[in-house]
């Protein structure tokens, strides 16, 4: 990969947990010196190839998919909503193991969006105020 493109992959990925959680993110960075810088790297180099990522392949310790967090996040909210819950027994109705649990967990925690979207999820929600 070109040196250039290597500085980009941070900001990509921000970019795209931030739209696939639904997290407000500032429009510059997900637009401008990436999007121009990656445009412009087949130019500055010809006859470059580019080769496309295996999805089998994780490309970064931190990444997450979706559903993944879903299931961390309703393990958590099962054990919140049942205190007598075991984390064997939540992890179980998600379709996971315990070791499965806590190397998602492990990955969330090293990832400042995704650990913050958790934390927000798990909050509890304020009590609706009784109508006067």
């Amino acid at each position: 990969m070109p040196e250039k493109n290597k500085s980009l992959a941070p900001a990509f990925l921000i970019c795209f947990l931030a739209s696939a959680l639904g997290a407000p993110i500032a429009p510059a960075m997900c637009a401008g010196d990436a999007g121009s810088a990656a445009a412009e790297a087949p130019a500055s180099r010809p006859g470059s190839q580019f080769i496309a990522q295996d999805d089998d392949v994780p490309s970064d310790d931190t990444d997450v998919p979706p559903q993944d967090v879903d299931k961390y996040i309703k393990v958590y909210q099962a054990m919140q909503h049942d205190r007598n819950l075991t984390v064997e027994q939540a992890t179980a109705q998600q379709g996971l193991s315990v070791s499965q649990f806590r190397g998602l967990e492990d990955r969330i925690e090293r990832n400042d969006a995704l650990r913050e979207h958790v934390r927000d999820a798990l909050k509890p929600k304020a009590a609706a105020s009784p109508a006067k």
